[in-house]
């Protein structure tokens, strides 16, 4: 009997999209060139409060009220318009967007990998975090198991797609960074995107290209599963206390927008709570950079992420928190020139 013929190859089918998939592919890049364009509108404050986290405060302080016209005297830091006033006249225009390249490009990969994972999860392992349930009741309409329930799988399958967007893009984050540090001590190490990543991965391997990625980790994860924890304690103690007046349109009304206002402060909240790490991050993708601002005397070299997270403790995690009334609660030093100054450096 003739052996049946085993063909060399097989052919991949090709990649196509149902109807519903299109639909969210062209919503997402909708939203990316959207995301895109507001991010180097705000890329000035984007570099000013990366400035803030790394410490490096030049300017000279104010006086004034901790409540502006009420409480305590305090002395401020300038806020991120004075500041960015002040680079802009020391160092030009041009300055202000300074590492805007790794920016955009890290945003675009980032959500990129982030969607594509979203969309591989949806198609392939829909029960991953719990078997989909389509439903379309109303929040008001859910048990509170069925509500945990779907949240809690939102939850899990977000915490998984973000976590590859973070990781996929973190180099380009770690250039973002290094080239608005190295604007602390006038250096010109990173001048290009391509020319940054050659000199990360010569000098320190593939490692630096992650630097700060676990703090940036749980940051996030920090703030997913507070949203989470907080949505769903806040979205069902409204259903309780609106559950006698179900039928009323008016108390269904006042629910879904309370609901709105909870969406908005919730993740205020929750940053508060996650802020710190994302401070660490970003101290730590200097680590091994050789950048002047990653030295004494501005601070000292940790190679572990809770070393410095220690350090900071004192004051330094809220750096950057505020881009207005940044009140200076550590230390302040007289200039020659007799101005007050904030003095975040580290002396032996």
């Amino acid at each position: 009997m003739a052996a049946a013929a085993v063909p060399l190859h097989t052919e991949v089918a090709p990649l196509v999209f149902t109807q519903l998939e299109e639909e969210r592919v062209r919503d997402y890049f909708t939203k990316l060139v959207a995301k895109t364009a507001t991010g180097v509108a705000t890329h000035p404050l984007t570099l000013a409060k990366t400035l803030f986290q790394l410490g490096h405060e030049p300017y000279p302080l104010s006086t004034g009220k901790v409540l502006v016209f009420f409480g305590r005297e305090a002395y401020f830091l300038p806020n991120a318009f004075q500041y960015l006033k002040n680079l802009y006249n020391e160092a030009g225009f041009t300055t202000l967007f300074t590492g805007l390249d790794a920016a955009i490009l890290s945003s675009i990969t980032g959500g990129a990998a982030s969607f594509a994972m979203e969309i591989y999860l949806d198609r392939y392992f829909p029960d991953i975090g719990g078997a989909y349930q389509e439903t379309k009741k109303e929040e008001e309409e859910l048990t509170d198991h069925e509500s945990f329930r779907l949240k809690l799988r939102q939850a899990i399958r977000a915490s998984i797609f973000t976590s590859l967007g973070l990781i996929a893009s973190r180099p380009l984050t770690v250039v973002m960074i290094r080239e608005i540090a190295q604007l602390v001590g006038r250096e010109t190490k990173y001048n290009s995107v391509i020319g940054a990543l050659y000199t990360i991965g010569y000098e320190e391997g593939p490692r630096g290209y992650f630097s700060g990625l676990v703090p940036a980790l749980i940051a996030q994860g920090i703030t997913i599963w507070g949203t989470f924890a907080l949505t769903y304690a806040i979205e069902r103690g409204l259903v309780r206390a609106t559950r006698d007046n179900h039928d009323d349109e008016h108390a269904r009304k006042a629910f879904k927008d309370a609901r709105k206002v909870f969406n908005v402060i919730i993740p205020f909240f929750v940053n508060s709570f996650s802020y710190p790490f994302s401070v660490v991050s970003t101290l730590m993708s200097l680590n091994g950079s050789g950048l002047a601002v990653s030295l004494l005397p501005y601070s000292p070299a940790f190679s572990y992420w809770g070393d410095l997270f220690d350090y900071l403790k004192p004051h330094g995690l809220v750096r950057g928190a505020r881009l207005f009334l940044r009140e200076q609660k550590g230390a302040v030093s007289v200039g020659a020139n007799h101005h007050i100054y904030a003095s975040n450096k580290h002396f032996i």
